[in-house]
């Protein structure tokens, strides 16, 4: 009897450590989300803009957030 005890007690352990990688998980993916939303809001705003100074910058915030969310689909590939 204490062995499935100790044996439901280690299974509980490692059960803890797929839920927070699950919940790591979860947070991360919604962040991508918003981070993409951001993205497309961003490229249909430089689109409208003419150039100069405002589209420059509109660019390299795309660029940014571009780089973001490929860095946090990295993240999301290495914990799954």
């Amino acid at each position: 009897m204490a062995e499935n005890k100790l044996l439901t007690r280690l299974e509980d352990y490692l059960g803890l450590g797929a839920k927070r990688r699950k919940k790591q998980v979860d947070e991360l993916e919604k962040i991508i989300q918003k981070i993409r939303k951001k993205e497309k809001a961003l490229v249909v705003e430089c689109r409208n803009a003419g150039k100069g100074k405002k589209r420059d910058m509109l660019g390299k915030r795309i660029v940014i957030l571009r780089a973001q969310r490929k860095k946090g689909q990295k993240a999301l590939k290495n914990i799954k």
